[in-house]
């Protein structure tokens, strides 16, 4: 609000010409009154008390301190979650190191300095990295003991990259300029290689070790009582080739593989219901403590250290884009859960293709047609081969009646709800999902690196890894429209204020600061 329009009148030009006496003789009362008035107006217009009270004065007072940035009024009303949020960061540099000193017991990593001004240019969070303080910890916890574990390691995966394609790359930063060294390709390179040289500028020199597959690698739980110490000692034969087929057995001898099916109550499992507990796709772990960047894990079964994807930029190629956003009104799109997708999620291997989550979707279609709009529009043939057990793919197709076709990615637009579920990995589609205009309905055992500012009820609705409680979900969604609409209205706002390009370059910049400390030895 611009100061002319809070700016009360003047009383010397309002009363000018009022005359505030008569010649006939006035009662002592009347006088009274008069002068009671006089003097409230007086206080009204000297104290401002007849200014709204969600206005700003005309002029504010010199109190000696500077004036706040444009970019930040002093609150005028309720503060949106949102808002909250940013009113909660540091706002000084030495407040940050403080915090960071409070959450991690130690100081900062060097060019904590840039960083904080990277951040605060582009309006990122500056407290809230918790989830990178718990990748790193056990390699802080382990440097104690060795300083130069962790540098030992990172040379161990680049010798290993560079000997065979193992599905990692590796990338040098030194004096600022950025290469890869591992002499392999993904398709993640060319984001990749953006994405350091963009960050180059504040960047000490180190060594990188990416997994360029979509599953994690690092199977390891730091969790596990006494295992610091097997940490240090290196006896993976196999780094990064260990593929058990299938991987079912595995994963629940590692009990620290076990995933919860619900967050509550009696404690049940979901291995059986997910695809790649079940039988990778794409397995090639190792059992050691290797640091290696990847866009997902399971926690605690994984020990992988998260990034902002490509998935999660608005500018990469490979992040989901609609091609108009979205025309139809909420009161106009149908109260039904949408999804399309492949038939991603695992080898198949007889009949367990039943359990994989996105054939269980249409499973539970068949009788929920009235709730359920779900279709799988390819099937992904590399994924049923003899030698896994996959004997008829004919049967399969006819059985959830897949015919390959294209539907415009924007058909989302015209339902209430939409469907997030799991294929081989993540589903790289949540953040679109998000801003598409409609409730997002999750199902996943994966962590992302940006799970605990997304909060469940709050800016999506979770739905359990077996998905037994969809249909309820969905029904309660139905039955609570106003409520729906909220937590749809929360979701897009976030990701789009808060989960943003600039978000993910200052989390991964500062990932790469705390990854150069380790590495240096010098903690």
């Amino acid at each position: 609000m611009s100061p002319e329009y809070s700016r009360l009148p003047s009383n010397t030009g309002r009363f000018r010409h009022r005359k505030w006496y008569s010649r006939k003789i006035v009662s002592p009362l009347t006088v009274a009154v008069v002068l009671g008035g006089i003097c409230s107006i007086l206080v009204l217009v000297f104290f401002g008390l007849g200014r709204r009270q969600d206005e700003p004065p005309s002029r504010p007072p010199d109190t000696g301190a500077s004036a706040p940035p444009k970019s930040a009024p002093a609150p005028t009303g309720p503060r949106t979650p949102i808002e909250q949020l940013f009113d909660r960061q540091s706002t000084t540099f030495e407040q940050a190191v403080s915090r960071y000193v409070l959450r991690t017991g130690r100081q900062p990593p060097r060019n904590y300095d840039k960083w904080y001004n990277y951040a605060k240019e582009r309006q990122c969070l500056i407290d809230e990295y918790d989830q990178i303080h718990r990748d790193f910890e056990p390699f802080y916890q382990l440097a104690k003991k060795d300083p130069k574990f962790f540098g030992k390691m990172v040379r161990r995966g680049i010798e290993l990259a560079i000997k065979d394609n193992i599905g990692i790359r590796t990338f040098d930063v030194t004096n600022k300029i950025v290469k890869s060294t591992d002499g392999h390709s993904s398709s993640y390179d060319g984001g990749w290689m953006f994405l350091l040289q963009n960050l180059s500028a504040s960047l000490p020199d180190m060594n990188l070790v990416f997994n360029h597959r979509d599953e994690p690698r690092v199977a390891f739980d730091a969790r596990v009582p006494n295992t610091a110490g097997g940490a240090l000692t290196v006896d993976d034969a196999a780094p990064f080739r260990n593929q058990p087929a299938p991987t079912s057995k595995f994963y629940t001898d590692e009990k620290h593989c076990l995933v919860p099916n619900a967050p509550n109550g009696f404690l049940t499992y979901a291995n059986d219901a997910n695809s790649f507990l079940l039988y990778s796709a794409s397995a090639d772990f190792t059992t050691d403590l290797y640091p290696v960047l990847s866009q997902t894990k399971i926690y605690p079964c994984f020990a992988d250290i998260l990034f902002p994807s490509e998935f999660h930029y608005e500018r990469a190629g490979n992040s989901p884009k609609y091609a108009y956003p979205d025309n139809v009104l909420w009161e106009d799109k149908k109260s039904l859960l949408y999804w399309r997708g492949q038939s991603t999620g695992g080898w198949i291997s007889g009949d367990n293709y039943h359990s994989f989550p996105r054939f269980k979707l249409l499973d539970i279609a068949r009788n929920h047609s009235s709730l359920l709009d779900v279709a799988i529009t390819a099937f992904y043939e590399h994924f049923c081969q003899a030698d896994h057990g996959c004997t008829d793919a004919a049967h399969i197709k006819a059985e959830y009646a897949i015919t390959p076709h294209n539907e415009p990615r924007e058909d989302v637009y015209k339902y209430k709800y939409v469907f997030d579920v799991d294929g081989n990995s993540f589903s790289g589609r949540y953040l679109g999902l998000l801003k598409s205009g409609s409730l997002v309905f999750k199902s996943t055992v994966w962590a992302e690196y940006f799970d605990a500012w997304l909060q469940p009820y709050v800016h999506y609705v979770p739905v359990r890894p077996d998905l037994s409680d969809l249909v309820e979900r969905v029904e309660w969604a139905r039955g609570n429209d106003r409520e729906a609409r909220r937590i749809q209205r929360a979701g897009k706002e976030f990701v789009e204020r808060v989960v943003t390009d600039a978000q993910n370059d200052c989390y991964f910049l500062l990932v790469l600061l705390e990854w150069a400390r380790l590495q240096s030895g010098r903690i």
